[in-house]
Order: C-alpha cells, then sequence, then structure tokens
C-alpha cells in the first residue's frame, strides 16, 4: 500500500475544506467580514485589520473589543464511488456525506497608544474542522461469489490558531496614508482518525485492513504588513502581504495497525499473511513552511450611502516535502458592498472566488479535494452609533456603541475527491488512488459583536 494514504497531517489542514470553502485563508474577523464578505482591503477598519490589511489598525477612533465568535457552517459533499471496487459491473459507495461545524473565529482588541500610533491585538482561528467521511461498497448485490465488502472512514478534528499583535500609523495631511505591520505566534493542533478494510467472500478468501492515529502540535510564526492611501477623495487603495506561516517546532505521535489474510490454505509471497501494530512520537525542530502566504490588493469607492471595493488575492505556491505538501499558486477574485439604509442599519453583498492549491491529489489522504469554489454572501449589520462609511470610526456619540453583525454566505464547489481503486481479487498491491469527481454545498451563518468605548 502506497505510503501517500498516510501522509503527515499537515498537509491535510491544507487540503481539506475548512469552514470557507477551505481553500483560501478567510477569516470572519470582524464587523465588515460578517457585513460584506472579505473584500475588504482597502477599507477594512475593525480587528479584522490584524488579518487582511494591519494599515486598517490606524484607523481606530475608540478603543474596542470585538467578538467574531460565532459560525455556523453546514455543508454537503456529493463524491459518488470514494470507494470504487474493480469488478463487473463496476461498483462503488454512495459518496453521500453531511458535516456541521460551530466555529469560533476571532476575538480582537484594539487601543490607540499615541495620536498617529495605534495597536491591535488579536486570537484567530483561521482553520477549525471537524470532520467525519464515511464510505461502505459491495458487490455484487445479487450476493453470487465472489463478492467484495469495502469499508473507510475519516475522523478529523483540526485546529489552526493565529496569536496577532499589531502596530499602525498615520502619515501624510493632504493625502492620508496608513502603513502598518503584523506578527503572529501561529498554534497548530490535530487529531486525525483514517482506517479501511477490505473484505473478499465475507473475509474467508481475504482481508486487507489498515489504520492510523496522528496527533501533532505545532508552533510558528508569521509576518503581515499592510498600506492603505486615498491618493483621491472618495477612492481607497489597500495593499498587504503575509509570509507563509513557518512552524519550528513539532510535537508528533502516530499508532499504525496494518492486517494482511490471504486467502485460507494458499500461500502468496508476495502478499504475505501480516499484522502489526506501531507507535512513535518525536520532537522535532527546524523551519518548514505549512501555510502559504498571500498577497491583497484591492480599491474602493467610499460615499456617504455605503463602499464598494474589488479585491485580487494572490496566493503563493508551497512545497515542503517534509510533509508532502506541493500546491500551485492561485490568483482568486472579492466583491464587496455596504449600502446604508439608515443611521444605525447597513445591508451588505458579496461575492467570491476561492481556488484549489492542491497540486499533487493523488499523492494526500482519502477524501482530500481539489475542489474551485465559488460563492455568494449576504450581511446585515446594527449599531447603536451612526456608522458612516465615508470615514473611520463613528466620532459623532460618546459614550458605549455595540454593533451586530450577520452574514450569510453560499459556496459551491465541483472538482475531484481522493478515492479507492479496489481490485476484483485478494491482491493488496494492486489497491491504488483514484480521482473522483465531486461537488460540494455549503452554507455558512457568521455573527460578529464589537464594542467600541
Amino acid at each position: 500500500m502506497r505510503r501517500a494514504w498516510f501522509v503527515a497531517p499537515f498537509a491535510f489542514w491544507l487540503t481539506a475544506s475548512g469552514a470557507f470553502a477551505g481553500n483560501s485563508d478567510q477569516v470572519n474577523a470582524g464587523l465588515d467580514v460578517t457585513l460584506t464578505g472579505d473584500a475588504i482591503v482597502a477599507n477594512v477598519y475593525t480587528g479584522a485589520s490584524l488579518w487582511y490589511n494591519p494599515a486598517g489598525v490606524a484607523r481606530l477612533s475608540k478603543t474596542s473589543l470585538e467578538l467574531t465568535g460565532v459560525t455556523l457552517t453546514l455543508q454537503v459533499l456529493d463524491a459518488p464511488g470514494l470507494l470504487t471496487l474493480d469488478t463487473d459491473p463496476a461498483a462503488g459507495s454512495e459518496g453521500n456525506n453531511l458535516n456541521f461545524s460551530v466555529i469560533p473565529r476571532a476575538l480582537t482588541f484594539m487601543i490607540q497608544i499615541k495620536r498617529n500610533l495605534k495597536l491591535g491585538v488579536g486570537l484567530f482561528s483561521s482553520t477549525l474542522r471537524r470532520e467525519y467521511l464515511g464510505e461502505q461498497a459491495e458487490a455484487p448485490a445479487s450476493g453470487t461469489a465472489p463478492s467484495i465488502e469495502a469499508v473507510a472512514g475519516r475522523e478529523a478534528r483540526i485546529d489552526f490558531f493565529h496569536v496577532s499583535s499589531g502596530l499602525a500609523g498615520e502619515f501624510g495631511k493632504k493625502q492620508k496614508v496608513l502603513f502598518g505591520g503584523a506578527f503572529d505566534l501561529v498554534i497548530a493542533t490535530d487529531r486525525v482518525s483514517d482506517t479501511y478494510s477490505v473484505f473478499y467472500d465475507g473475509g474467508t478468501a481475504g482481508q486487507v485492513s489498515k489504520s492510523r492515529v496522528e496527533t501533532q502540535t505545532g508552533f510558528g510564526l508569521q509576518v503581515k504588513a499592510g498600506i492603505q492611501w486615498m491618493p483621491i477623495e472618495k477612492v481607497r487603495i489597500g495593499l498587504s502581504i503575509a509570509t507563509p506561516a513557518y512552524v519550528f517546532a513539532l510535537l508528533q505521535r502516530y499508532v499504525d495497525t496494518a492486517n494482511q489474510a490471504p486467502p485460507a490454505g494458499t500461500v502468496d509471497d508476495e502478499n504475505p499473511q501480516v499484522a502489526t501494530a506501531t507507535e512513535a512520537r518525536d520532537k522535532l525542530g527546524g523551519w518548514w513552511g505549512i501555510q502559504p502566504g498571500n498577497l491583497r490588493f484591492g480599491v474602493a469607492y467610499v460615499r456617504s450611502w455605503g463602499w464598494v471595493e474589488a479585491d485580487m488575492v494572490v496566493q503563493w505556491p508551497l512545497r515542503a516535502g517534509e510533509f508532502d505538501i506541493d500546491f500551485r499558486g492561485a490568483v482568486n477574485a472579492r466583491f464587496g458592498s455596504a449600502i446604508r439604509l439608515s443611521k444605525s442599519f447597513q445591508l451588505g453583498l458579496g461575492a467570491f472566488t476561492d481556488f484549489s492549491q492542491v497540486d499533487r491529489l493523488t499523492t494526500q489522504p482519502l477524501g482530500t479535494r481539489q475542489v474551485d469554489f465559488y460563492g455568494l454572501h449576504l450581511g446585515f449589520l446594527y449599531s447603536t452609533q451612526e456608522v458612516q462609511p465615508n470615514r473611520d470610526e463613528p466620532k459623532d456619540k460618546d459614550g458605549l456603541g455595540i454593533s451586530l453583525a450577520v452574514g450569510l454566505r453560499y459556496s459551491f464547489g465541483r472538482g475531484d475527491a481522493v478515492g479507492l481503486l479496489l481490485p476484483a481479487e485478494y491482491e493488496p498491491g494492486a489497491i491504488s488512488v483514484i480521482a473522483v469527481p465531486t461537488k460540494i454545498n455549503e452554507l455558512a451563518v457568521n455573527v460578529a459583536v464589537k464594542v467600541a468605548f
């Protein structure tokens, strides 16, 4: 059996579907993200600045605490044939899976140190996955020999946290220029359990099974820098760059079991009877890239009625042989608009692409997806203090300000997922990897709360 079925889970972090389609690093990190989606590089002014463009921290006018604490995600995956039996006629698993996640996303705090120097700190969950994948295939349906029955599953709990701190300032009088930078400590943990078993003639004529449980904890770093500029009235330009996230320390534990049982009464020199169980623990130090960096560029047109922004997001390629990571670059588009309905209410609209960076699909674990997504976003914002989109934080009222935003996000994805092709007769070496056409429908509800004082 190929080693590729049990590669390091860091590769799985980057290739499995995340809370928002799963290819980009989109995070529901602020009111503006919840309202319009993540087309906010040029116009971001909330705690989301630490994630999307640190220059936005400089737009702070009041000390604020922001909790974008809940994202509810429902994902329906349709990938018939993830387990395919090489029989005549061909038989395969149904490939219908349903995943539901309740995800905390971000907590940020921003404060003014000096008139032109602002500080922001935040905790972000850029990828957090609760996934269960279960597949079963059986042939032939009539029960005639030879019969094959196969089962496979994956259960994953994956957390990817960024503890971020950033500084930003304002320069220029006529042409407003904001600069900012952020430094992230990255903490990544996972627990992934994989298993598959294939039985021939009810198990009396052969059986193949393998499983792995792996846990890992990694510690890493990431650096971000950004600029916001208003070259002419009513137009904002934003540019930000984030380096890849690099792990410098890694704790690992693996538990593997494997079993091969040739048909009764036969001698199979190439595939002998084997039963093994191993455990390994490692502490590693090094410098490994595990999360691609990106460049974001956006242009926003801002008026008293609201704002419209278009962004381009370039995700860098990433190669890390230690983790079987081989990702190509990708370019995505973001569009967002906020419409001021009254002093307290805003309506947000957005659209986006989210293309896969997976390059070597057939070297990844069962169920890994190379899926491109397209989606729409609808948001609603209520604030006790008037929000004027053509300026920074509201300044017309003193005292406590409370804001609440709710966003509804739909994504549709189409592409391929990793499946298994199982031979019609007992032959462990003939089990192979295949690409399975896949469709994914995903619905997410985002909630954000901000307190300004």
